[in-house]
């Protein structure tokens, strides 16, 4: 569950068009040499800090990906070995690892270590599982092994949700971007071609910046690289998919027509996801 914000498909097309009235009904001064000199310093600098902090966040989200990709075949294993140990057991740990993905999409990726009290419910109940024949001894062992794996993507997961920007990197990248900005319209003299470039130069700018945050916040191309992969999850512990409603709302994630979901509704504001009400719905 987040809070509405703008994307970058939106943030774009208000720039440009906030751009395109200032260039065209505030005129700036033309050339000045102190004024390109600053513009010259401020692109190049702004590009290279701006690579750089890119490859990093890129980075960082690739590692999340990895560990989450794994992470969710941990889950898929612990399952599927849990059926030596009987329906009773199987179905009980099915419903336990079923609760801990609700808990970690009822919360956002910036609070995963909410959902810790739903892991360890299932923790401990692995643990005390009592194996009694060969296959479940070995499959018992299995599951150990496999339980403390998990353990550690979940912890690494953990570090990587809170590996943001720190905020100098923020203020940097900002009062560049402010300066291009200053220095393009300032040297703006009304005409076509001066209005284009302005107009481009600035919004591209703009663009680079909201492609950070998403990268930073890691909604960049989410779709992809968390929903779609979570379905398929659940698909294969024989559950339905589970989603938030604010996540259906502000378009986060696209679903198929037909396709037969769960939603959760939130009668509180985030994070109080106490009272909350799942329905399955068919989409249309």
């Amino acid at each position: 569950m987040v809070k509405g914000r703008i994307d970058i498909g939106e943030g774009t097309i208000i720039a440009l068009v906030i751009f395109i009235l200032i260039a065209i009904f505030v005129r700036g001064r033309g050339p000045e040499a102190l004024i390109i000199a600053m513009l010259s310093v401020a692109t190049f600098l702004f590009g290279i800090f701006g690579a750089f902090v890119m490859q990093n966040r890129h980075k960082r989200l690739d590692e999340l990906r990895s560990t989450m990709r794994k992470d969710d075949a941990n889950y898929v294993a612990l399952y599927k070995l849990s059926s030596v140990f009987g329906e009773k057991i199987q179905a009980k740990l099915q419903k336990l690892i079923d609760d801990y993905f609700m808990a970690t999409i009822d919360y956002s990726l910036n609070d995963y270590h909410k959902s810790a009290p739903a892991f360890l419910k299932l923790y401990d109940f692995i643990l005390s599982l009592k194996p009694k024949t060969a296959e479940q001894k070995e499959a018992y062992d299995k599951l150990l092994g496999i339980l403390n794996s998990a353990n550690e993507s979940r912890k690494y997961t953990e570090f990587l949700v809170k590996n943001t920007m720190f905020g100098f990197k923020w203020l940097t990248l900002v009062g560049l971007l402010a300066v291009i900005l200053f220095s393009v319209f300032y040297i703006n003299n009304g005409s076509i071609p001066s209005i284009i470039i302005t107009v481009l130069l600035a919004t591209a700018s703009v663009m680079l910046l909201l492609l950070i945050r998403d990268l930073d916040s890691l909604y960049w191309k989410e779709q992809k690289w968390m929903w779609d992969p979570l379905q398929q999850v659940f698909t294969e512990m024989d559950l339905l998919p589970y989603y938030a409603d604010d996540i259906i709302k502000t378009g986060r994630v696209k679903l198929e027509k037909g396709a037969k979901v769960r939603i959760a509704h939130y009668p509180h504001p985030y994070p109080d996801i106490s009272g909350k009400t799942v329905k399955t719905v068919v989409i249309k």
